[in-house]
């Protein structure tokens, strides 16, 4: 039984450094004839969802790579790449109907941890001296896109659901602000 476990670790970890990471990136930016920027922050397509059996799988192989990241910029990509992944996990279960919408937010809230733990990171590489600029300013657009799509869920919903998505809109202005005040 442990040497199954095993294997299956190593497998994850191979499997990890063999297939190159996607980060969510901006979508090139756009001018009008104001000649006015507007960025579009895209969230990265998830994978599975957490109403599939294999989840536990996805979940466990994450774990593990965060595990295994020291360097805190690399660590608060990773955080932040996990954070984009689960507001589109919550958005695709919100679309699959109300039999979902619980799910969507435990989901959502879940994304929202990996953000707060993303901001610590990045206040630990500040500490140590690392250049976080770059990675600081991904942080605050997608605190942006953060706060739009729930304010989005929002509008379709009611009651309990409604209210869970408040508390996680108000966590992610304060999100915003915390990155705001890391940027030079």
């Amino acid at each position: 039984m442990a040497k199954k476990i095993l294997s299956f670790i190593l497998i994850l970890v191979v499997s990890y450094f063999s297939i190159p990471a996607v980060f969510a990136q901006q979508a090139p930016e756009s001018t009008n004839s104001a000649k006015v920027e507007k960025q579009e922050y895209v969230l990265p397509y998830p994978g599975i969802l957490p109403d599939s059996p294999l989840y536990f799988l996805k979940a466990i192989r994450d774990r593990i790579i965060n595990f295994l990241i020291s360097d805190p910029i690399k660590k608060t990509d990773f955080n932040l790449l996990q954070a984009d992944k689960r507001l589109n996990e919550g958005i695709m279960l919100f679309a699959k109907g109300e039999t979902k919408y619980n799910l969507a937010i435990t989901t959502i809230s879940k994304g929202e941890n990996y953000f707060d733990e993303a901001i610590k990171q990045i206040v630990q590489a500040r500490k140590q001296g690392k250049d976080i600029n770059n990675i600081t300013s991904r942080l605050y657009q997608s605190s942006f896109k953060h706060e739009e799509v729930i304010k989005q869920l929002e509008n379709k919903v009611a009651g309990n659901v409604k209210q869970g998505l408040i508390v996680q809109e108000k966590r992610v202005k304060e999100f915003k602000k915390m990155v705001k005040a890391l940027i030079p």
